[in-house]
């Protein structure tokens, strides 16, 4: 409720003889012939006071505004000042660091006769702003202003809901090794009604092109870079991740009313002013900034973001939306998930359509085009020429085959022209199989294990890791035997000591098997490890810091399992020295399978044997399962053997 005070009347009597006397009436983009703006001007003084006796310039949703967060609020944010890096974002000298200064200078702004470009006035420019006090303040009927790009962009009245977009994991760059999110605004407008011309907002880093990777992971790390917000077509993102990189897009629509997605849409459009905030890879980044955006949609406190933690990443954005209601009856924000398959997924079921003799004839036409005229192709029927054809031409899109020569081109010509006279076929490549990022595990883990070793007897372990997925856990929704894990910590407690047994900084892991479902097609697998381990399990306390990273190869049989080889080298040191650390190769074996969904088993053994630094020559081999109870939990089982032998039984809970 509004507090107004009585004495303010002769205030308001004054606007009134303001906006009458003159004879001045501005309708649409008219402009004003006001004098110019005054401190002491009665309706600024009289909005200034009201805005002064409710404190507004110390409320949740103002602070919200201007991106201001006391201590430990949330994620990076640390002293009672706006995360804005750029002037532009303020109107007032002080307002980076001073809300009342910045309430001050907005109030003036909005207040301020109209210029020749509309666009460029303080309402057009700060419509959430301006809004949100036109709604807590007692404002006098304001001449009209319309904002055109506003408008145009926004296109208000045609809007249909917010997506946000889930975009998976990458590991070729280590910007995306967690994913990416992006919001998508939704309408029926004719222009950009269809899902591909959506407007959809980003953030990202403003990276120079020409920074090296370790320049790039450095900076990233450690805020060397500033971010900003971009809106672009939904096709244009689509085509970068889903067509380039091969990654799906998870589609979430948001449970919104409508004044809560204007109340988003208004913010968004100020974020849009190129606006510039510092960008970290784990705090800073997209997941942190698409979160805080759609806070906007409620007036008060309300926070999507953990308090106080010290990272966020995209897929636990999204788990946080899985389980945020505003009320205990209302839906849940997310609704139903929608999969835009990559282009790779999309080419790995179109090959699965093909039966055996479908399969073969395709190997023969990717070595040779000239093959369609082969009296093999043609004793197809025509439906299954027309499946392989379809095939052929995915699998050429996936290769990315560019910049023909041209024979290359006389060959892709006649290959189209083959293919149009064939009938046009249903396309029954589905994925309602397929599982979203929300069915699979959470990223953050907690583990409570009972220890048993041959030489050390028995011990309590307790285990966090950051995030976010690793090889032996549930896969639903996750990157496919693939792991990312980072900030693994373990502690043992024996008897009346403790003693930290494990802190590995991260471990990824990709095991590549067949990326385009064609037999005989396959990728390296590849893996990283680097932390602080137990030198072997016979000693206590033993710890020396490890890296490790191996390429080697898998295969599947069946679906169902994976075998792989890796050759690995390796580094460990005890004395952090580098005359006292051994580099070695260590060539390992090992499966994977999963008989059930509920069920999975790893067997792995390897041999590490050094050729610089001190000799060390070891046998290391682990068999570990798990056996998943629901969702947010699973049991495991592991059993190692290193210089002594060691089993583990850990109760795991995901959040």
């Amino acid at each position: 409720m509004l507090i107004f005070n009585p004495f303010h009347w002769s205030r308001w009597l004054l606007l009134y003889l303001l906006l009458f006397s003159t004879g001045t009436h501005v309708l649409g983009e008219t402009q004003s012939t006001e004098p110019a703006f005054s401190d002491e001007n009665p309706v600024y003084l009289a909005l200034w006071d009201q805005a002064r006796e409710l404190q507004l310039f110390h409320h949740p949703y103002w602070l919200k505004l201007l991106h201001f967060y006391s201590f430990g609020e949330s994620v990076g944010q640390w002293s009672f000042k706006s995360d804005v890096v750029n002037d532009g974002f303020f109107l007032s000298p002080d307002g980076k660091t001073d809300p009342s200064a910045e309430l001050k200078a907005t109030l003036k702004a909005v207040l301020s006769p109209l210029s020749k470009d509309p666009n460029q006035h303080a309402r057009c420019k700060f419509i959430a702003r301006f809004n949100w006090l036109r709604s807590s303040l007692d404002f006098p009927e304001l001449p009209k202003l319309a904002c055109p790009l506003f408008e145009r962009w926004s296109n208000l009245e045609e809007a249909t809901g917010i997506s946000i977009v889930f975009v998976s994991a990458y590991l070729k760059n280590p910007a995306s090794t967690f994913g990416h999110l992006l919001l998508k605004f939704n309408s029926r407008n004719r222009h950009f009604g269809h899902s591909l011309l959506r407007p959809t907002l980003n953030y990202g880093a403003m990276i120079n092109p020409d920074d090296n990777p370790f320049i790039y992971a450095l900076r990233g790390l450690f805020g060397g870079y500033e971010g900003s917000f971009t809106d672009e077509r939904f096709y244009n993102f689509n085509h970068i991740y889903g067509e380039n990189e091969s990654r799906d897009l998870w589609e979430y629509p948001l449970n919104l009313t409508p004044d809560q997605q204007y109340l988003v849409t208004f913010h968004a459009w100020e974020l849009l002013q190129k606006v510039q905030f510092t960008y970290y890879f784990f705090l800073d980044n997209c997941a942190y900034r698409m979160a805080e955006l759609l806070e906007m949609a409620w007036t008060d406190t309300t926070r999507i973001n953990t308090s106080g933690a010290i990272w966020a990443i995209p897929v636990d954005v999204v788990f946080k939306l899985k389980k945020f209601k505003r009320n205990t009856e209302g839906p849940p924000l997310l609704g139903s998930p929608k999969l835009i398959p990559s282009r790779q997924r999309k080419l790995q079921q179109r090959v699965a359509q093909l039966n055996e003799a479908e399969q073969e004839q395709l190997r023969k036409l990717i070595e040779y085009t000239n093959n369609l005229d082969s009296e093999e192709f043609l004793s197809f029927p025509e439906p299954s020429r027309a499946l392989i054809l379809d095939a052929l031409l995915d699998y050429q899109q996936y290769k990315k085959i560019d910049n023909l020569t041209l024979q290359q081109q006389k060959e892709r010509t006649k290959l189209l022209l083959v293919r149009s006279k064939l009938p046009v076929l249903v396309n029954n490549v589905s994925s309602e199989t397929s599982k979203s990022p929300t069915e699979g595990t959470p990223p953050m883990r907690f583990r409570l294990g009972t220890v048993f070793n041959g030489l050390l007897g028995p011990a309590l372990e307790v285990g966090t890791w950051a995030n976010y997925h690793d090889l032996l856990g549930d896969e639903s929704g996750h990157l496919q035997n693939a792991e990312v894990v980072t900030l693994d910590l373990r502690l043992r407690f024996r008897e009346n000591s403790f003693e930290l047994t494990q802190f590995q900084l991260f471990n990824i892991q990709k095991f590549a098997l067949n990326p385009t479902g064609i037999f005989g097609d396959y990728e390296w697998s590849w893996r990283a490890r680097g932390g602080w381990e137990r030198e072997h399990y016979g000693c206590s306390p033993c710890r020396e810091f490890r890296i490790t990273g191996g390429f080697g190869r898998s295969v599947s049989f069946g679906g169902k399992d994976v075998e792989f080889v890796f050759v690995d080298l390796f580094g460990e040191t005890k004395k952090n020295a580098w005359s006292a650390t051994t580099w070695g190769y260590a060539p390992h074996l090992g499966m994977m399978w999963s008989p059930i969904d509920i069920w999975k088993i790893r067997f792995e053994g390897g041999w590490f044997k050094s050729f610089s630094g001190p000799k060390r020559e070891y046998f290391r081999i682990r068999f570990d399962q798990r056996l998943t109870i629901t969702q947010d939990w699973d049991i495991r089982m592991e059993i190692e053997q290193f210089e002594s032998l060691e089993g583990t039984l850990a109760l795991h809970y995901f959040w």
